[in-house]
């Protein structure tokens, strides 16, 4: 009997891991798209969840679930990549800088007329995102020019420069720690800057700054998915759907590993998925707006752009730098696990690190 019970606990185990991979692709990610802080207090100054908590049973099997389905996704994408499915396809629209750079300035001048709008006519002036709330009122007026800015060519790089005053603004009211969730602007104002130029090897930086960042600020805000989970419990109280039987604590954990494994898969897909990617998870962003609202819509536009030109003009060649040509397929997924695995602790590490660092050792 005792060896029946001990063959039973793997198959049981694995039966639980299948189950967490197939909720990985049914789970409904509204949620994950949707920015807490934009609708329901939260606290910075409080200790993330101790590692000890954070670590789970469910945790851990969503882990070794996410490692199995990494593998076989990039098994397949390097496949596909090395066969040549599509790859002349994919790079002859890389030439579509000029229409991407195009995309990224009619959503700018789309997103700060926006920002005006509600610092202006709503009273609620913010610096680039809703939960930054300030009373300064020449911010509304100093994204209003950086729209007009959007308008010509000539004038692209000064919404770099706007961009710049206004994360400033914002380290200076809310500190260091909390404007990390907003990295990815300093990005754009690059890319606005790097993209003025007809140098080839500027527009390339631009690009390469602008999807990199992207993808690191998602991972840091899915890290949050896991630190402070109960931040979400009030939205979820109201939104009992999106929990689709699902306790909310292991709905949280599912969310951010739904948000990690998209961000990676993304960053290291080589093939002409990667597309298909960025359109499914700009697709997310999109129906969350029915969901949530006027603000989601708002708060998320500039990242809808850079998956919609990401969509159109496709990764730079920098991504190359993660194929190893001269290695098979199953190699390669080996390899790209074994990142996964790197980025996901390292992204644990800094997350906790420089909360302890930048807010409680900073404080009074």
């Amino acid at each position: 009997m005792r060896e029946l019970a001990t063959r039973s606990r793997p198959c049981s185990r694995w039966r639980e891991i299948l189950l967490l991979g197939f909720v990985f692709l049914t789970v409904d990610a509204d949620l994950a798209r949707a920015h807490i802080k934009w609708f329901k207090p939260f606290d910075i100054s409080e200790r993330p969840l101790p590692i000890g908590e954070v670590l789970n049973r469910t945790f851990i099997l969503l882990f070794i679930t996410s490692v199995v389905l990494i593998y076989v996704f990039f098994l397949a994408d390097r496949y596909a990549y090395k066969k040549g499915v599509l790859v002349a396809f994919d790079e002859r629209l890389r030439v579509f800088d000029g229409l991407s750079v195009a995309i990224m300035r009619a959503a700018a001048c789309i997103f700060f007329v926006s920002l005006w709008a509600y610092g202006v006519f709503a009273e609620t002036p913010f610096y680039i995102t809703p939960e930054l709330v300030t009373g300064a009122a020449w911010v509304p007026w100093l994204q209003l020019a950086m729209a007009a800015c959007a308008l010509t060519a000539r004038t692209t790089p000064l919404i770099g420069i706007g961009i710049l005053i206004l994360y400033v603004g914002g380290l200076v009211e809310y500190g260091l720690f909390h404007m990390l969730d907003y990295v990815v602007f300093l990005a754009i104002g690059f890319f606005f800057f790097a993209t003025a130029f007809a140098s080839r090897s500027w527009r390339k930086a631009g690009f390469v700054t602008l999807f990199a960042t992207t993808g690191v600020n998602f991972l840091w805000l899915a890290i949050e998915k896991f630190a402070y989970p109960h931040w979400t419990y009030p939205l979820l109280e109201e939104h009992t759907d999106l929990l689709m039987g699902m306790s909310p604590d292991v709905y949280m954990i599912v969310a951010g590993y739904v948000e990690v494994m998209i961000i990676f898969t993304l960053l290291g897909a080589a093939s002409v998925v990667t597309r298909i990617i960025a359109f499914a998870f700009q697709a997310l962003f999109v129906l969350a707006i029915f969901k949530f609202g006027m603000i989601d819509a708002v708060g998320h536009l500039m990242i809808i752009a850079i998956l919609f030109v990401l969509v159109v003009r496709g990764p730079t060649e920098a991504r190359k730098i993660l194929v190893l040509e001269t290695k098979s397929p199953q190699m390669e997924a080996y390899f790209m696990t074994g990142l996964y695995y790197l980025a996901f602790v390292n992204a644990f590490l800094l997350y906790y690190g420089l909360h302890y660092l930048l807010v409680e050792r900073a404080a009074p």
